[in-house]
């Protein structure tokens, strides 16, 4: 566990299960609860990596959520938690299944050393934002590019053009479509968010290819479908 002393805040910023379902139909348009309980799992398993981090954890679903735009919404979660007093904010969302309890401790430990720490999406994005109190610039926050692929080198062009020290944490994929869901699938097979991929995505003829490797599905999905999709 990593000694808070109040002045460290993790918080989840991310939509319910249900909204995120009706936004991001992964399994087909007319399978939305099967999407709303894989994000339910998603949601379980951002929770569980959350509080085993050692800090104050937060949830800011749309429930809590102020602003007109995403941008206002972010940039008013960040600017709400400095004003309660906390000394460094952090943030992650509830899609990237492959984040660990260690990501976060290890941006723990890089914020009390550093002014901004961030870790890089594949497709561009961060799955994880942290700032201390002095160098958060909700102005410059809100002119980011969000939800683009531009996201990640805007943070760290901002960091470099201010003097900002900063650290960066290791690429990790979010899952965003099913393409990106079936990608994370056939990459770590001993997922229990795998198997519920594969169990529920079993009709789907696809092929996988990363750097010419084809990963061809017949003999995984048979797998996975004789275990039945995981517990929620």
């Amino acid at each position: 566990m990593t000694p808070n002393n109040n002045k460290t805040v993790l918080f989840v910023f991310s939509l319910s299960a249900t909204i995120e379902a009706e936004r991001k139909p992964l399994f087909g348009a007319h399978k939305k609860n099967t999407s709303k309980e894989f994000f339910k799992l998603l949601n379980k398993k951002t929770r569980q990596v959350a509080q085993n981090s050692g800090v104050d954890v937060v949830w800011i679903d749309e429930t809590q959520q102020q602003g007109d735009s995403f941008n206002e919404r972010y940039a008013n979660a960040y600017q709400s938690l400095f004003d309660q007093g906390y000394e460094n904010v952090i943030s992650i969302g509830n899609d990237t299944p492959n984040l660990t309890t260690p990501h976060i401790t290890n941006a723990i430990k890089r914020l009390s050393q550093q002014q901004l720490v961030f870790g890089p999406s594949k497709d561009g994005g961060v799955y994880l934002l942290g700032y201390s109190k002095n160098t958060f610039d909700k102005a410059a926050f809100k002119k980011f590019s969000w939800l683009t692929s531009k996201v990640s080198n805007e943070i760290k062009d901002f960091a470099i053009q201010n003097n900002v020290s900063f650290s960066v944490l290791e690429t990790l994929e979010d899952i965003d479509s099913k393409k990106n869901a079936l990608e994370f699938a056939y990459t770590h097979l001993n997922s229990s968010i795998s198997t519920y991929i594969l169990f529920h995505l079993a009709t789907v003829k696809t092929k996988y290819d990363n750097n010419t490797k084809a990963l061809r599905t017949n003999i995984l999905l048979h797998n996975f479908l004789l275990r039945g999709p995981p517990s929620l």
